[in-house]
C-alpha cells in the first residue's frame, strides 16, 4: 500500500502518445510536482507551467469533478485521484490530481477515457492510504482520560 515514484512515473509514461499527448502530470491539488513523464524534446519548465495551470484551473473548476482549459500550451484536462466520500471539504478534496496535456489533435473524449483509466488504477492505493492516514490522525485530547491530570 505504498505509491513508488518509479512506478508512477512509468504509468504516466504509458499515458503519453507523441506527438499529440506530450505530458502526464501527478501533481498535489496545491500544485506540487510530484511525477512527470513527457516528450523528452520539451522544456522541463513547460511541465512546471503546466502544473501550476492545471492546479488553478482544478481550483476553479473542482465542482464540476474535472478540469478542462486550451491555452497556447495546447489542451489540458485535470482528473482528481483519491477524492473523498466525507460530508466535510477536506475530506472531499482528492489527494492528488492527473494532468494530461495535448495538442488540439486529441479529442477531449479520448483525453478522458486515458486519464481516466489511470485514476481508477491509483485512485484503490490512494483510497486506502486516505483511510490509514485518517485512522492515525486521532485527536491528542481524544486519550485523555476524564478526571485524570494532565503535565
Amino acid at each position: 500500500m505504498v505509491l513508488v515514484l518509479s512506478t508512477l512515473n512509468t504509468l504516466l509514461a504509458q499515458l503519453i502518445s507523441l506527438p499529440e499527448l506530450h505530458t502526464a502530470i501527478l501533481l498535489s491539488p496545491e500544485g506540487q510536482l510530484i511525477s512527470v513523464a513527457s516528450d523528452p524534446s520539451r522544456p522541463k519548465d513547460k511541465a512546471r507551467v503546466v502544473a501550476g495551470v492545471s492546479s488553478e484551473v482544478w481550483q476553479e473548476t473542482k465542482a464540476r469533478g474535472y478540469g478542462t482549459i486550451e491555452s497556447e500550451l495546447g489542451r489540458i484536462l485535470v482528473l482528481p485521484i483519491g477524492q473523498g466520500k466525507g460530508t466535510s471539504p477536506e475530506d472531499q478534496a482528492p489527494l492528488l490530481l492527473l494532468a494530461l496535456n495535448s495538442t488540439d489533435v486529441v479529442g477531449w473524449d479520448e483525453l478522458q477515457a486515458k486519464g481516466k483509466s489511470l485514476v481508477d488504477h491509483l485512485s484503490v492505493t490512494v483510497d486506502k492510504l486516505r483511510d490509514r492516514a485518517r485512522a492515525g490522525a486521532k485527536s491528542p485530547t481524544s486519550l485523555m482520560v476524564p478526571g485524570r491530570k494532565t503535565r
